[in-house]
């Protein structure tokens, strides 16, 4: 408690201002981290997919299927940001 105390006074805030600021700091930051989506792909790999290349699941339903085929194809065509 002192030390929550101690930074809000820094920042010349209330202690329930600094909580609440810092509350919605760090749901903003999990919800941005939510979005990221990392793919690794080994080098040399190809630069496109095939929908036909991607694998259907054990149970999968065709519309299922067809979405995850889609979003692959879509998420391969996507530029190298490194």
């Amino acid at each position: 408690m002192r030390a929550l105390q101690a930074f809000a006074a820094a920042e010349n805030r209330s202690l329930t201002n600094f909580i609440e600021t810092t509350l919605i700091r760090s749901l903003a930051a999990r919800e941005e981290a939510a979005r990221v989506i990392t793919m690794r792909v080994a080098p040399g790999t190809e630069p496109e997919i095939a929908p036909g290349d991607v694998v259907r699941g054990a149970g999968e339903s065709d519309a299922d299927y067809a979405a995850r085929q889609d979003l692959m194809v879509k998420f391969w065509s996507l530029p190298d940001a490194g």
